[in-house]
């Protein structure tokens, strides 16, 4: 293991440690540990603009898609047995199965012998019919919710739903959501941080969020894509790259005031976090998954690119982007248009060169005589310099 790796490992390990130490024995098991709760209530007492907007969405939104969640959170917070009562009755008449879960959970004091069994019957026959890490967050929230022996899961249980993930919905904010959800439960039910299953994809994924965004969704995002920023965020605020990703959830501009996404707004926003700047991030990153997500600045109208095995998208980018070298803030990406290209001399440290446009899995040569090395494309087609790497660089013939 890298020294890295351990680094964010030990990271990841004192913040898990912390949360199991604040979670309430006898208090919610799901989401709400006993820190966020008194957030939460500190935010009714003190009347916050995100504790109007959440109350006026329960008391006019009677319909809401995410009318079980919101009774369920208001009850938890002021102990109104009224509203906890009407979120036990809209569990049994709805197939949400993450929202039944959470009832069972904060409302369980409410909820009779019976009620339970139904509701218990219910998640274990639905949970798990759809794929993804929304169906597995699901099941995990009904067994935990339902006081069932909860035991750590697998070795390499995460993997095969991160590769899910990255292979295509990297880019769904849903499913990012859903798995903070699903790591948050896990944490607090058997104290084991998934995260461990691949540190350096977690400790970029706030990076990879935030830059997956189009200019277009960057002021004005999906609810959910704010959901997910700010869950993720509380995941671990300490990390350089969730203070930056805070930043920008917390804009004035991006508040959710009205709709679905207010309780959400309630339950992850935290203004005592701290947060840097986002426009002060490195406008580019790309992870051991053959991801690369770049912008040329922050500006609304700024070149901004998607390369990944299955897709290569872009937005505001001049045409001939793919065919010359192009530069994202101190990214210069170079294309591999002929059998060779030159890798310019870098003066300083901090500016990177990728090569793309290569086959996936092609070997590459740099370096002269007996210094010669031989290299290898990523599964996008993208190959990665290292610091003192310059020169011709060519693709290998057979």
């Amino acid at each position: 293991m890298s020294g890295k790796v351990f680094t964010v490992s030990l990271v990841f390990a004192a913040i898990a440690i912390s949360a199991w130490a604040d979670d309430t024995p006898q208090g919610p098991k799901l989401l709400l540990n006993a820190q966020r709760l008194r957030r939460l209530k500190r935010d009714r007492e003190r009347k916050t603009v995100r504790w109007v907007n959440f109350e006026n969405r329960v008391n006019n939104a009677p319909d809401s898609p995410e009318r079980g969640f919101e009774l369920a959170l208001y009850y938890a917070v002021t102990g109104d047995e009224a509203k906890g009562r009407e979120a036990v009755q809209w569990a049994l008449s709805h197939n949400s199965v993450r929202q039944k879960a959470l009832i069972l959970d904060w409302c369980a004091p409410l909820i009779s012998p019976d009620q339970k069994r139904k509701l218990e019957a219910f998640g274990v026959v639905v949970a798990g019919t759809v794929p993804g890490i929304q169906s597995v967050r699901d099941r995990w929230f009904v067994d935990i919710a339902s006081g069932a022996e909860v035991k750590s899961p697998p070795e390499g249980f995460l993997s095969p739903r991160l590769d899910w993930l990255v292979e295509g919905r990297l880019h769904d904010p849903n499913e990012v959501y859903a798995l903070c959800e699903l790591i948050y439960a896990i944490r607090a039910a058997t104290h084991t941080d998934l995260r461990e299953t691949d540190p350096h994809f977690f400790s970029t994924l706030p990076s990879l969020l935030l830059l997956s965004a189009k200019p277009s969704q960057l002021n004005s995002p999906a609810w959910m894509l704010h959901a997910a920023a700010l869950a993720l965020v509380a995941l671990d605020p300490n990390l350089p790259a969730s203070q930056f990703l805070q930043s920008w959830a917390l804009e004035d501009s991006q508040t959710l005031r009205e709709g679905p996404g207010v309780a959400y707004e309630l339950l992850w926003a935290d203004p005592y976090l701290p947060g840097v700047g986002y426009q002060n991030m490195e406008t580019w990153v790309d992870d051991d998954h053959a991801h690369l997500f770049a912008r040329a600045s922050w500006e609304p109208n700024s070149c901004w690119i998607a390369v990944s095995p299955q897709r290569v998208e872009q937005e505001n980018c001049p045409p001939d982007w793919q065919s010359e070298p192009v530069t994202f803030g101190r990214l210069t990406l170079i294309p591999m248009t002929d059998r060779c290209v030159e890798i310019p001399h870098l003066t300083n440290h901090n500016e990177s060169v990728l090569v793309w446009k290569v086959k996936p899995g092609e070997k590459l040569t740099h370096g002269k005589g007996k210094d010669q090395h031989t290299s290898e494309a990523d599964a996008a087609g993208i190959w990665r310099p290292g610091a003192n790497v310059e020169g011709k660089v060519c693709v290998v013939t057979h």
